[in-house]
């Protein structure tokens, strides 16, 4: 495992069921770079990532996005495919503060 300082742009969470089968996620949306390396892309995008269940989410209700978070990241393989999966998150730098729910 290893952590990094990335900016997270956005949280969605799902706590429900779907045809009967039980879910309970939050999703992270990190910007990332593009890969340059060809030359036909350049600056950034951003990727989401499951990041655990709702209360992720909860947790950083009141941190305003974009905000920069330490990642702790590990990577994992089911064979044939290695994918990146986040294991924690917390804020590093908060940029902007949230708003309130209903506010102005």
């Amino acid at each position: 495992m290893y952590k990094s300082i990335e900016r997270v742009t956005g949280m969605k969470k799902f706590k429900g069921d779907i045809d009967g089968r039980p879910f309970d996620s939050t999703t992270v949306f990190i910007e990332t770079k593009m890969d340059d390396r060809n030359g036909t892309r350049r600056g950034s995008c951003t990727n989401d990532f499951n990041a655990g269940k709702s209360d992720v989410y909860d947790r950083f209700s009141s941190v305003g996005l974009p905000a920069d978070f330490e990642i702790e990241w590990d990577t994992v393989s089911n064979g044939s495919r290695t994918r990146q999966i986040v294991v924690d998150l917390k804020p590093h730098k908060i940029l902007v503060p949230a708003k309130p729910i209903g506010g102005a």
